[in-house]
C-alpha cells in the first residue's frame, strides 16, 4: 500500500474511459466507411441499370445519394476531430499514469532500503557485543558475586 494507490487507480480509470471512448469513435468511423461503401455500390448498380434504359428517371436517387455522401463526409470529419482530441487526452492521462507508476516504484524502493537498513542494524547489534558495564568498585561488580572465577578475572 502506497500513498499513490488512490491517485493511480483514478489515473487508470481515466485512461480506461478514454480508451473506451476511442473505441467507440473508431467503431463509428468503421460504420461510416461501411455506409459510404454501400452508397457507392448502390450508385454503381443504379448507373448500370440506367445505362441500359434511358427512360428511367434517376435524378432523385443520385441527389439523395450525393446528400448522404456529404453527410457521411461531415460525420467522418467530426469523428476524426473527436478521435484526435481523445488521442491527445490519452497521451496526457498515460503520462500522468507513468509518473505515478514511477512514484510508486520509488516509494517501494525507499521502503525496501529502509527495511534493509533496519535488518542490517539488527544484525549489527547481534554481531557485536555491547561494551562491558563499568563497575564502581563498591561491591556491585563481579568480585562481589562470590564466584571465584569472576573474582579472579576482576582482580587479575
Amino acid at each position: 500500500m502506497t500513498p499513490y494507490d488512490t491517485a493511480l487507480r483514478i489515473a487508470e480509470r481515466r485512461l480506461d474511459a478514454v480508451r473506451t471512448a476511442i473505441g467507440a469513435i473508431v467503431a463509428e468511423l468503421e460504420r461510416i466507411e461501411q455506409a459510404r461503401i454501400a452508397i457507392e455500390c448502390a450508385v454503381m448498380r443504379e448507373s448500370a441499370i440506367v445505362a441500359h434504359d434511358h427512360r428511367l428517371g434517376t435524378e432523385p436517387f443520385f441527389a439523395r445519394a450525393r446528400d448522404q455522401q456529404l453527410s457521411l463526409a461531415a460525420a467522418r470529419a467530426a469523428a476524426h476531430v473527436q478521435l484526435e482530441a481523445l488521442r491527445r487526452k490519452a497521451v496526457k492521462h498515460y503520462g500522468a499514469q507513468m509518473a505515478l507508476d514511477g512514484a510508486v516504484a520509488t516509494f517501494h524502493a525507499e521502503a525496501a532500503r529502509a527495511r534493509d537498513a533496519a535488518e542490517q542494524a539488527v544484525l549489527d547489534d547481534r554481531g557485536f557485543p555491547r561494551p562491558a558495564p563499568r563497575w564502581s568498585g563498591r561491591g556491585d561488580g563481579p568480585a562481589s558475586t562470590g564466584c571465584t572465577t569472576c573474582r579472579n578475572q576482576a582482580v587479575g
